[in-house]
């Protein structure tokens, strides 16, 4: 991976949250961190939504991905590290759009479960993602049953005070992307280059099913307000499922000691569309456009 990535002007990654996040954490080790781009391949695809590449994709396939590369703009793109302490053991995760403790971790262990039983009739990503509805109710099943909180000290840095809450927890989310769980918005002033983190702490299931459902609504966010840091300290009394951009990660056990802080910015080559390029594309479609603007084999990146 390394050895493919250094020195070059530009990659680009095919695949989902899950692939961008993997290959992101590889490239914040080099020196030199080469301009990233995206062809979201995923089921959920949010750091490409909240990127501009999904839009792009989704509107004009390959065409909107070359114009892109060819006239995209570079911006920086923060990426996240939650270092989880307990006893003699360290554990390090690195993700790009958000991680969660609680519900969606308890729901993505289910999801793989399932994902990898139909995996063998090699079900269509449209498809796959209906594997998420099950998952959810047997959650919701098990939460009625035996309901789980996660009870945790949690600490952070706001407007240069550090501030404190201890609380319990169904969900503890920290999203850096604005979208959450396959295109929800629940965060509408969201960016990906300033810093901070949006950290969301939802007492029972019902809260957590009210963020999903706002986020999906058109043209609606989620109305439960998150807190703002670029630095959160956590001191676990219980253990959690979490997950990692989409990945289920394992257990947080009991006792743990967890820190969550920015590890580094990166270039990430955004897509320019703008009206009249919209229009040149959609004129182009019956023409060959694709050669047209794939012309320069390598864009300059700057």
């Amino acid at each position: 991976m390394y050895s493919c990535a250094r020195d070059k002007d530009l990659i680009i990654i095919c695949g989902g949250d899950g692939t961008v996040s993997t290959i992101v954490s590889y490239l914040v080790d080099l020196d030199q961190v080469p301009p990233f781009a995206i062809i979201p391949l995923g089921t959920g695809n949010d750091i490409a939504r909240s990127t501009g590449w999904l839009k792009s994709w989704v509107e004009f396939g390959l065409d909107g991905i070359f114009y892109g590369i060819k006239e995209g703009k570079c911006k920086s793109f923060d990426v996240w590290q939650i270092r989880a302490k307990r006893q003699n053991t360290l554990e390090c995760h690195t993700f790009c759009a958000y991680a969660g403790m609680g519900y969606d971790g308890r729901m993505c262990q289910e999801f793989l479960r399932l994902n990898q039983f139909f995996a063998r009739w090699g079900i269509p990503t449209g498809i796959k993602r209906l594997l998420y509805l099950p998952a959810g109710l047997r959650i919701f099943y098990k939460n009625l049953l035996h309901p789980e909180k996660i009870r945790c000290n949690i600490s952070y840095v706001q407007n240069g005070e550090r501030m404190g809450l201890q609380d319990r927890f169904g969900q503890i989310l920290f999203c850096n992307s604005g979208f959450y769980s396959g295109g929800g918005l629940i965060f509408k002033k969201y960016s990906l280059e300033d810093g901070l983190i949006e950290f969301f702490g939802l007492k029972g299931y019902w809260s957590y099913m009210q963020l999903l459902f706002e986020a999906r609504l058109p043209g609606r966010h989620s109305s439960i307000p998150p807190i703002q840091s670029s630095f959160f300290e956590m001191e676990l009394f219980s253990s959690a499922y979490f997950q990692i951009d989409g990945e289920p990660a394992g257990i947080l056990r009991k006792d743990c000691y967890v820190e969550l802080e920015l590890l580094r910015s990166i270039p990430l080559l955004t897509p320019f569309l703008d009206k009249l390029v919209k229009r040149r594309l959609k004129d182009s479609e019956s023409t060959h456009s694709l050669k047209e603007l794939s012309s320069p084999a390598r864009p300059v990146v700057t």
